[in-house]
Parts: structure tokens; C-alpha cells; sequence
């Protein structure tokens, strides 16, 4: 059995302003002609195929052009699961339709303990979800952590599979240990996010989709996607591709195949005067840079300058600046939202952020999450 894997499309996403939606297009047709080409039996999306959770018109058209793409022209089964980007109401509102035709939106967790069988190959699936969910389905209040949800769902699985068989799960979750990138949204606010490798030992095989190196964790039977194209300038030298497994009685192969982007994003460290000269190594002017730029001060409008060469240019920013001596020493990238708050709370009072404070705290973020999540 062959499997194409991909995940975390994210269609409709949007960089400072700037649609990535043609760019999506691109490498969606890319993706088309890999399937042309090696011929699945199934193509697994392991959730955010949207970026938003309320996509624009532009963005449902370009997803379901995708899926029609692949299912219907290219006549291959497709099991999707929604991620926690994915609004599921726009995800799976044509579900019953689309199991006709061979496509699964999985995005319900009625379906948890119920494999689909392809080829002696048993496929669960596990769409995002939260700590409160699995206490609301499975009735069991002492669930508060990912790490504790994922457990109780892999071993209601255990009960039900048959393990001389192989078995695969399709997921939408953070192993820990994985590498993060700026453009990975939390998976939920207050909680600890992360799952432990070895709790997925029943399985023979685990293809997820969440964090957007396509190597973020090093494993025998662990793999991300990764995403198709890059959706932030800390993703400027990872490859992105999709993953292809040859399934074969409770072993495979596996195989990372990259995609070449329409325009790839890029850092620059450089004189500002520099860049205006064009004095700078730039392989393509219509990629997008973030350009980290010296000798700035005399300078007005910086950006539209430079936009007038470099058009795509998302984002500018000083390098010339001295950091403050009481600077908090802690690495941003590797702590939650509510992990910064409470060390910068910590740093500035000297005390620790608790009770009402931290419940205030919290409140607020998942308010500026969800607003996120409808613009």
C-alpha cells in the first residue's frame, strides 16, 4: 500500500498583509503532479488545510478545487483530518457526500476507536482536539493535559486493535522534543501542549501534521510533513515537501520528496545603503525577504524604498540597537504565550503570577486566539 502524506496547507494564510494564495496554488499543482506521478492508494492531510477557522471565499474555492483535484480528476481517496486551524463546520460540511467519492474530512471524535481498512492496513485518526474535549467524550474529569487526553484515547484504541495487523495513525498534535517554527499557532492556552514519543508504541506508523519542519523530531516510526511551502521567515532554510511510505505487512519505507516554492522567503543581514545599490547576493528579486538592515537612522519610509526593488519585500527591521542590561534571559521560541507572560511578570514584580491574575491573564489570551482565528 502507498501512502502520499502532506499536511498543514494552510490555504488563505496571509503575511503581513500579503495573500499567499497564489503561492498556494503553485504548489498545490506540484502536489497534483506528484500524485500523477507515483500513483497512491491514499493521500492522508493531517489537518490545517485552512489557516483560519472562517476562511474568505477565495480561500474554500481553492481548497475544494484542491480536493476535487485529487479525488475526483485524479481518482484518489483522500482522509483528511482537521487541525487547530480548521474550522470544522467549514471542514466537513459536505461529509456524507464526500465518503462517496472516496473522500474522509474527519474532524468528529465518534470516529476515534473506528479504524479505516485499505488494504489489510487498519487507519485511525485523531483530529485536534483539547483536554476538554476528550473529558466531554469519554466522561473522565481528571484530563487536563494533552499529554493526559492522548493517553486515554491511544488506549481506548488498544482495546479495539488488532496488533498482528498494521496500524497507522493520522494525528494533529506537538511531540515533544519537536522543533517549532514562529508560524505554528499554540495548540491551546494554559495547558502543556506536548505528547511524549512513546506513547504511540502501539502503532506501527504515525503521520502528523502540526509543526512545520518536516523533520522537527527524529524517529523510526514518528514523521511530520511538514508543510508544502514555507509560511514564515524562521522557516527560511527548512525543506518542505510531502512524505511517501510503501506500506508492507506492519513495516514500510518512507521517503521525503521536496517541492520547489514560487517564491521562497528569505533573511538578509545588510547595510541599508547596500541594499538600495543592489550590492547585496539576491537570487530572485520576487521572493520574499525580511531584510535586517544597518544605518538606518537617516532614513524615512525605509520600506517603500526598498519595496520599490525588492516588491515583495514583508518585513524590515534595525539591527543597530543595544540591548538593555536587565534584558530577561530566556529564549521566547521555546515557551508558550502564557510562559512569557508569567517570566516578564516574574522579572518586573519579583512574584509569582497566580489566582485571579493568571486566570485574568489566560481569559485574555484565548480571547485574542479566537479573535485571531475569525480574522
Amino acid at each position: 500500500m502507498k501512502i502520499l502524506h502532506t499536511a498543514d496547507w494552510h490555504i488563505g494564510k496571509t503575511i503581513n498583509g500579503q495573500s499567499l494564495i497564489e503561492d498556494q496554488k503553485f504548489i498545490l499543482n506540484q502536489l497534483f503532479d506528484a500524485i500523477k506521478e507515483h500513483n497512491p492508494d491514499v493521500v492522508v492531510i493531517s489537518g490545517d488545510l485552512y489557516d483560519l477557522h472562517y476562511p474568505n471565499k477565495e480561500a474554500m474555492v481553492v481548497l475544494e478545487d484542491a480536493l476535487s483535484m485529487i479525488n475526483l480528476e485524479l481518482d484518489t481517496p483522500i482522509i483528511a483530518i482537521s487541525g487547530n486551524h480548521d474550522g470544522k463546520e467549514r471542514l466537513n460540511y459536505g461529509e456524507k457526500w464526500f465518503e462517496k467519492t472516496g473522500l474522509k474530512i474527519m474532524t468528529s471524535y465518534d470516529q476515534l476507536l473506528e479504524p479505516i481498512k485499505m488494504n489489510d492496513v487498519n487507519i485511525y485518526v485523531m483530529p485536534y482536539f483539547t483536554p476538554a474535549d476528550v473529558r466531554q467524550v469519554f466522561e473522565v474529569k481528571d484530563i487536563h493535559t494533552h499529554q493526559e487526553a492522548t493517553e486515554h484515547i491511544v488506549g481506548e484504541i488498544e482495546k479495539v486493535m488488532n496488533k498482528d495487523e498494521t496500524n497507522i495513525l493520522i494525528g494533529h498534535l506537538f511531540v515533544a522534543g519537536g522543533a517549532s517554527s514562529d508560524s505554528e499557532r499554540p495548540l491551546s492556552i494554559g495547558t502543556i501542549e506536548t505528547v511524549t514519543a512513546n506513547t504511540f508504541n502501539a502503532f506501527d506508523a504515525v503521520l502528523l501534521g502540526h509543526l512545520h519542519h518536516p523533520f522537527a523530531i527524529q524517529s523510526d516510526y514518528i514523521f511530520y510533513a511538514g508543510t508544502p511551502m514555507q509560511y514564515s521567515f524562521s522557516e527560511a532554510n527548512q525543506a518542505k515537501g510531502y512524505r511517501l511510505f510503501d506500506i508492507e505487512k506492519k513495516g514500510f519505507k518512507q521517503t521525503f520528496i521536496p517541492l520547489e516554492p514560487r517564491r521562497s522567503f528569505n533573511v538578509v543581514n545588510a547595510r541599508y545603503e547596500d541594499v538600495i545599490h543592489e550590492e547585496v547576493k539576491i537570487k530572485n528579486k520576487d521572493d520574499y525577504f525580511h531584510f535586517k538592515l544597518t544605518d538606518m537612522d537617516h532614513v524615512t519610509d525605509p520600506l517603500m524604498k526598498i519595496r520599490n526593488i525588492y516588491p515583495n519585500t514583508l518585513q524590515i527591521s534595525r539591527q543597530d540597537y543595544e540591548v538593555a542590561y536587565d534584558e530577561i534571559d530566556v529564549d521566547v521560541h521555546t515557551l508558550s504565550d502564557l510562559e512569557i507572560i508569567e517570566s516578564f511578570y516574574n522579572h518586573v514584580t519579583e512574584e509569582t503570577l497566580e489566582g485571579i491574575k493568571k486566570d485574568k491573564v489566560i481569559q485574555l489570551l484565548e480571547k485574542h486566539l479566537n479573535k485571531g482565528a475569525t480574522e
